[in-house]
């Protein structure tokens, strides 16, 4: 971790940066971390990356040259300082022709916190309430402070960070920039949690296409206006077919490889023969394995950091002892069964951007169980099975206990009672392929019947309101053709009910999967934060194509411009 003292902070302007050294890296355990305390500074660093991924050479991006980036450990009540330095190399996006829904200037970035309650960090400046302000966009060659006071009572947990530059976000974000961030605090201390291991399970997808101009090179770099045609394997511009390798995809890659903690388990490449299969053609690469003893426990920390993959994810021969959903714990362990889970969500459903923490008891059979996710066709291509690792039982018994009360996170108890919520809003993802808007990628990703625009706030919200937002798709014939995972930043939301179908009660996430022809209920309270924000598709390129809104908090007592 870099030392930045106070005089070189540049109360967060941009300012160019000289000499970075990197965090420790994310191994293969927990305590390869990156820690927050005082007045230390943590350095991320995103620049290009070259490495082999399953004998093929790959050139991607990477946080301090790591994929997954660094483990950043925090705790409630102390202060987070990041300096974002950008070491993208130049993108020519002269031929761009300023629609903000069009993926550009692939140079540039932003960091987002992801689950993390603190200050929205977007726009110019940070935690602006200005509905005009601008994005957050941090060009190569330069570096913004980011500093926040985490709240004493935040939850501890899984959280995570990527990039956040609208238009660049996939891009960056499928050639490897991620990595976790996990709080720490009372949930770390319960005696049984506390004996167990913890082990990380970073998953991440890395998009590739044929370099233009390195035959043995593979890489994500598109060319402005370009667009990878799925279903025809070619490459278009406004339309026209070209001869280029790789463009920007809303569907597939040439080559797409799935990385657990850095390793890839899974490939898949692009299907030729798309009049017998659209899809594309899967590999099972060999999984990492973890060994537990008979009967020991140990802690998994689950992220599902693909741009666009829906994973319900089975342990098989094992009860999940879950603990938390996206950095939030439960009061109680909620126990799933090894047998007679949802055929089609498994013992955990995560969404892209869900996280799930969990404990195992190691089966007193040895042997080697897998990590897997179930295969589906809920989204635009069918996404096959994957073993997304092993768990080897072997060796000595052991007798390790399970916790059954956990510490309740004061921040988001006590839970919003039905008559607290002072308004109900109707969130509908819609969208048509081929776009009548958005004619240079080909396809319009919507929310609410419009395309995302930096400068209109169509939601503005109380600090300390409470509301209920009702989550769903338009039909088959307006873009309800595959489900969108809903994410909103800042506050987390309660999950009341799913197509229906009531959830227990403290169920709370940043991100849920919206499923075709049902309805998800959340209800939400903002809290401390007033400011500009927004919440969109976790489908990564369905965002960097317009499927996002802005909304405002603002404080009752000054509201008389925004509603």
């Amino acid at each position: 971790m870099d030392r930045v003292t106070r005089r070189e902070v540049l109360g967060g302007s941009l300012a160019a940066v000289a000499g970075v050294a990197g965090t420790s890296s994310l191994a293969k355990a927990e305590s390869d971390t990156a820690s927050v305390s005082g007045d230390d500074w943590i350095v991320l660093e995103c620049a290009i990356k070259e490495t082999v991924l399953d004998g093929n050479r790959v050139r991607l991006r990477a946080y301090n040259d790591q994929i997954p980036g660094p483990t950043i450990t925090a705790t409630p009540g102390t202060t987070l300082r990041i300096r974002m330095k950008n070491s993208l190399p130049p993108y020519d996006s002269s031929a761009w022709g300023g629609d903000h829904n069009v993926p550009h200037g692939l140079d540039h970035t932003a960091l987002h916190l992801h689950g993390m309650d603190v200050l929205p960090h977007l726009f110019v400046p940070i935690g602006t309430s200005e509905p005009l302000a601008p994005m957050i966009k941090i060009p190569p060659g330069e570096h913004l402070d980011y500093v926040f006071e985490i709240p004493e009572n935040h939850p501890p947990g899984l959280n995570w960070y990527h990039p956040h530059k609208h238009g660049a976000t996939a891009v960056q974000a499928a050639s490897g920039m991620a990595g976790p961030l996990i709080v720490k605090g009372a949930l770390d201390e319960v005696p049984e949690i506390k004996a167990a291991r913890s082990i990380p399970l970073v998953i991440q997808d890395i998009g590739l296409f044929p370099s233009e101009d390195d035959p043995d090179l593979w890489t994500y770099e598109p060319v402005q206006n370009a667009i990878w045609q799925t279903y025809g394997g070619y490459v278009t511009i406004n339309g026209e077919r070209t001869s280029l390798n790789g463009g920007f995809t809303t569907g597939d890659y040439k080559l797409r490889y799935y990385l657990l903690n850095g390793e890839p388990f899974f490939r898949e490449t692009h299907n030729d023969r798309p009049n017998e299969d659209t899809s594309p053609v899967p590999a099972q690469l060999t999984p990492q394995r973890f060994t537990l003893a008979p009967g020991e426990v140990v802690r998994f920390l689950m992220l599902n950091g693909s741009s666009d993959n829906l994973m319900p994810i089975v342990v098989d021969g094992h009860e999940v002892h879950l603990l938390a959903m996206d950095g939030v714990n439960f009061p109680q362990v909620r126990s799933i069964p090894a047998t007679g889970y949802s055929e089609t969500d498994g013992q955990l459903l995560l969404a892209p951007a869900n996280r799930a923490e969990f404990l195992i008891k190691a089966n007193a059979t040895p042997g080697v169980y897998q990590i897997r996710q179930i295969p589906h066709d809920r989204q635009f291509l069918e996404s096959a099975a994957k073993v997304v690792a092993e768990i080897e039982v072997k060796g000595p018994a052991q007798d390790m206990a399970l916790p059954d009360e956990l510490p309740v996170p004061s921040r988001e108890y006590p839970l919003i009672e039905p008559e607290e919520v002072s308004r109900v809003r109707q969130i509908v993802f819609t969208g048509s392929v081929p776009g009548i808007i958005n004619k240079v990628v080909g396809g319009d990703y919507l929310i609410n019947n419009a395309i995302y625009s930096e400068m209109e706030v169509p939601t503005v919200v109380d600090l300390g309101g409470v509301e209920e937002w009702h989550l769903s798709l338009e039909d088959t014939h307006h873009g309800g053709i595959e489900g969108h995972p809903f994410h909103i930043h800042v506050n987390s939301f309660e999950v009341v009910s799913i197509g229906g179908i009531e959830q227990p009660p403290g169920l709370i996430q940043d991100t849920i999967w919206v499923p075709v022809n049902e309805t998800v209920v959340v209800r939400m309270r903002f809290k401390e934060y007033v400011g500009k924000a927004v919440y969109h598709c976790h489908i990564l390129p369905h965002e960097d194509t317009g499927m996002m809104q802005n909304f405002l908090i603002v404080d009752p007592a000054s509201r008389h411009d925004h509603s």
